[in-house]
C-alpha cells in the first residue's frame, strides 16, 4: 500500500476506556443490516467485502474513544451513517475511473467503503488532521484494503490528479472547488462530486464568478436512515 512521504505514526494502541464491545452477537446483528441495505441499493458485495465493513467498524469503534473519529458511537447508527451513506454513491462512480481522491475524509468515509466495493480504484483519503491519516492507513493495513491510501495534507497543497475527487460534508460547494480543481484530471470524462445532506440552494448561488456550475443533482436513498441526502456532479462553466 502507497504511503504519503513523511507520514509517521501518531497512534500506537488504543487507551482502555469505556466503548462499545463488539460481541458476535453485535456482528451478527450489524451484518444482518448490512445485507438488508445492500440488498436495497442493488450492490453485490463478496463475503470478503462485507467481513471488511463490519470490521472497520470494530476498529472505528476501538479507536474511537482515543482521537474521537466521530461523534457517532452507537454501532448500527455507524453502520447506516457511515458505511451504508458512503455506499449510496457507488454506482455514480465510473467503472471506468481509475483513481478517487476522498477530500477530508475524516474517519475515512467515504474513502474506506468505496475503496472495498471497488478494489480496482486506486482511493486515496486527504486530510489536515495528521491523527485522521494515520488511523486510516492503520485501518487500510488491519482490514488488508491495499486500494486505499491516505494523505495528511490540505487539498490545496496536494498536487496529484485523479479521474474523480468527492467529498462528504466538508465544506461549501465555493471552497470545495476553489480548493480542490486543481485535483482533478483535465479530462471531460472526469469528476467533482459532492455528497450533501439538503439541496445546497444556497452553496449553489455561491458558485457565480468561481467558473463552476452544478452540472446536475442526484437524490440519494440510504437504507434505514429517515434523512436527506444529496450528491453535486460540479462542472466547469
Amino acid at each position: 500500500m502507497t504511503t504519503s512521504a513523511g507520514l509517521r505514526p501518531v497512534i500506537d494502541r488504543p487507551l482502555k476506556r469505556e466503548q462499545i464491545d463488539f460481541t458476535p452477537e453485535l456482528r451478527a446483528e450489524l451484518r444482518s443490516k448490512l445485507d438488508a441495505g445492500l440488498v436495497e441499493m442493488r450492490i453485490v458485495a463478496s463475503d470478503k467485502q462485507k467481513d471488511q465493513l463490519i470490521e472497520s467498524l470494530a476498529f472505528l469503534n476501538e479507536w474511537n474513544a482515543v482521537i474521537n473519529l466521530t461523534a457517532i458511537r452507537d454501532p448500527h447508527d455507524m453502520l447506516v451513517q457511515h458505511i451504508l451513506d458512503s455506499l449510496s454513491v457507488l454506482y455514480c462512480i465510473p467503472g471506468e475511473a481509475t483513481t478517487l481522491l476522498d477530500v477530508g475524509s475524516g474517519g475515512g468515509y467515504p474513502a474506506l467503503p468505496i475503496a472495498v466495493m471497488r478494489p480496482d480504484l486506486e482511493v486515496v483519503a486527504v486530510d489536515s488532521v495528521r491523527k485522521k491519516t494515520d488511523y486510516i492507513e492503520k485501518a487500510a493495513t488491519l482490514l488488508k484494503i491495499s486500494n486505499l491510501s491516505a494523505v495528511h495534507s490540505r487539498v490545496e497543497d496536494h498536487p496529484v490528479t485523479y479521474d474523480v475527487v468527492i467529498s462528504r460534508a466538508f465544506a461549501s460547494l465555493k471552497d470545495f472547488v476553489t480548493s480542490a480543481e486543481h485535483c482533478l484530471v483535465d479530462d471531460e470524462e472526469s469528476l467533482l462530486l459532492a455528497m450533501k445532506g439538503k439541496s445546497p440552494h444556497d452553496e449553489i448561488s455561491e458558485l457565480a464568478g468561481t467558473g463552476w456550475v452544478v452540472d446536475r443533482k442526484r437524490a440519494l436513498t440510504v437504507p434505514f436512515l429517515d434523512a436527506e441526502r444529496c450528491l453535486v456532479w460540479l462542472a466547469r462553466a
